[in-house]
């Protein structure tokens, strides 16, 4: 199902990776590092976890914490970060054919321990259900496409049968099919049974790269930023257009390829966006370290943050939530200030965007705080209008400013006044947020990817 030119560029490349082995230890490290990172950093955030890479990096290298997210969510990026290992240490043993219990390890290791989930019924209706890790599903999972169909994978009945054809079928494959068909078959197969009641995607994603490194070839990653484009090869798969799928995982195959050659040659194997995430993780090692020759903030301080920090977060949201107004009877987004008039007195102030289209000035203003409201008023595609509001406090301390969730008390980021969001950062918040608005939305419509 791979073309022949995929084909041919897949092989010229692995033949040269081959030539250049082995790796000098210090090219091989910095190799496992940036593999290691994305791999784990984009899966789950697939699935929707709010880690950055930065905090990724933190956690995982240097096993610390940052931010205030859902502990589930610092213990999930860990535990897949040895299912990681788990698979390598699996391909290893080169005799040894692929089990059911190992499938069902895997999805047991990245789940961690059990919990409630909401879900939906195969006609539609919303349920909540226990996952129980490593164990095949009990109720039907299903989907509820763009469309307004449910789509309904494998049957609970009938997962026991078709894993194990499944793995029989891989089994008896392996050594003989192409590597990339058979990783990319295995995967989307695994997809379609849809054995578990939750971690099915990262466990796809895991016995995929189990294959590639049976086959000595590197981890392939279906970056986050391209979730789009991988949902929809899959979905063509699902209509019988498994051509696409496989060479969707091939292309992403080139690009591991080209980044270990990169690597085997002793050449910076940093992507355009790595300065930022360097950058990001450096933010948050120095903002822990006090600085003796900080000076406490003043107002002229605050009035800076908010032109040059707030508002363009502020209007980026913004511009994020034109796009889905039309979902709502009404959306909007706004920033209140809390300042101190001049006779003494505390006062509030709203804002929209119209007030910064020629700009902004809070130099007249002795602010204490402000406050990003994202208001979304009666969601038009359910039976009951689901407001979905998300709310960003900003405080301003006497020598950093911090951005958080307020209603979770949930830590975005801190800086000093000194040093303004980058673009980076906007983008990281605006996630942050904009995902929660997403699954939101899902929930209420219950279309659950």
């Amino acid at each position: 199902m791979l073309s022949k030119n995929l084909l041919s560029e897949i092989k010229e490349k692995s033949d040269l990776l081959n030539s250049l082995k082995p790796l000098s230890p210090e090219n091989q490290a910095k190799l496992d590092k940036k593999f290691r990172l994305e791999f784990n950093f984009n899966s789950n955030h697939l699935e929707g976890n709010t880690l950055t890479y930065g905090e990724t990096e933190l956690l995982l290298i240097f096993d610390q914490t940052e931010g205030t997210h859902d502990y589930r969510e610092y213990q999930e990026m860990q535990a897949h970060d040895v299912a990681l290992r788990m698979i390598q240490e699996e391909a290893a043993e080169t005799e040894r054919p692929l089990l059911e219990n190992f499938i069902r390890d895997l999805n047991a290791k990245i789940l961690v321990k059990p919990f409630w989930k909401d879900a939906i019924t195969a006609d539609g209706q919303d349920t909540r259900k226990q996952i129980i890790p490593g164990e095949y599903k009990k109720t039907p999972n299903s989907v509820r496409l763009s469309n307004g169909e449910i789509f309904s994978y494998s049957a609970p009945g009938d997962v026991q049968k078709e894993m194990a054809e499944l793995v029989a079928w891989f089994n008896e494959n392996n050594g003989t099919e192409d590597p990339v068909l058979l990783a990319a078959l295995l995967h989307y197969r695994f997809v379609r049974i849809h054995p578990f009641d939750d971690g099915n995607g990262r466990t796809a994603r895991l016995l995929m790269n189990y294959v590639f490194a049976k086959n000595n070839l590197p981890l392939v990653i279906i970056k986050s930023a391209a979730k789009k484009d991988y949902l929809a090869a899959l979905n063509r798969a699902d209509t019988g257009d498994l051509s696409t799928f496989v060479e969707y995982i091939g292309n992403q195959l080139l690009w591991s390829l080209d980044l270990s050659i990169k690597a085997a040659k002793g050449e910076d194997i940093d992507e355009d966006d790595d300065l930022d995430k360097e950058l990001e993780l450096l933010k948050q090692e120095l903002n822990q370290v006090p600085n003796e020759f900080e000076q406490e903030k003043t107002y002229s301080d605050v009035a800076n943050v908010m032109e040059n920090s707030i508002i363009p977060l502020f209007l980026e949201l913004n511009s994020k939530i034109d796009k889905i107004k039309d979902l709502f009877v009404k959306a909007e987004c706004n920033i209140q200030i809390s300042h101190v008039k001049p006779n003494g007195y505390h006062d509030q102030l709203f804002f929209t965007s119209d007030d910064f289209l020629f700009g902004s000035s809070f130099k007249a203003y002795e602010i204490q705080a402000a406050i990003i409201n994202f208001n979304c008023t009666a969601l038009k595609k359910t039976i009951r209008h689901k407001d979905i509001n998300y709310t960003l406090q900003i405080d301003f301390d006497g020598y950093n400013y911090r951005i958080s969730n307020k209603f979770k008390n949930e830590e975005l980021i801190i800086l000093p006044y000194k040093t303004f969001l980058s673009k980076h950062n906007i983008d990281s918040i605006v996630k942050v947020v904009v995902s929660y608005v997403i699954d939101e939305i899902k929930s209420a419509t219950n279309l659950n990817i």
